[in-house]
């Protein structure tokens, strides 16, 4: 009878020592997912969002400066701007202000200012642009010189 409890606490051992490694292999795994999905890939995801974030700025503003002619007076010229639907998932805007473009970003750290270089006849930049919307870049010649718009519709 004694050599029957013997195995029996053995075969009790043996599942024990296999559900108590499966728990460990359970908590490690565990413990990996939550530091890599808790931290680092979302701070993955947010310097990946501010690098598409610097470069569709200053695509943009690109786009803006090319639309103007140089060393003229009097022009009428009508650019599409393609620009990325979205930024780290949410959608964005790109407004005018001082001769410059400012993107905003729900996330405030995706956010962004770029200064136009511009020739002297462009003597106003108004406008916006929203994500997932058309942008146009329209040049247009005013009484006091050319006007610069960011627009979302067409001619």
């Amino acid at each position: 009878m004694t050599g029957e409890l013997r195995r029996d606490e053995r075969a009790f051992s043996t599942v024990v020592e296999k559900v108590l490694a499966i728990g460990l292999v359970t908590l490690f795994v565990s413990l990996v997912s939550v530091t890599v999905y808790g931290g680092v890939v979302p701070d993955a995801r947010t310097a990946a969002g501010e690098q598409v974030s610097e470069r569709t700025l200053a695509t943009a503003a690109e786009r803006v400066q090319q639309a103007v002619p140089p060393n003229t007076t009097a022009a009428d010229v009508h650019v599409r701007v393609d620009l990325p639907p979205t930024i780290r998932g949410a959608g964005y805007e790109i407004r005018a202000q001082n001769r410059s473009l400012v993107l905003e970003h729900p996330r405030g750290r995706l956010d962004g200012r770029a200064r136009l270089a511009l020739p002297a006849p462009v003597v106003r930049v108004e406008g916006r642009w929203r994500s997932g919307e058309p942008a146009y870049v329209r040049v247009q010649r005013m009484d006091a010189g050319l006007v610069v718009r960011l627009e979302t519709e067409g001619r």
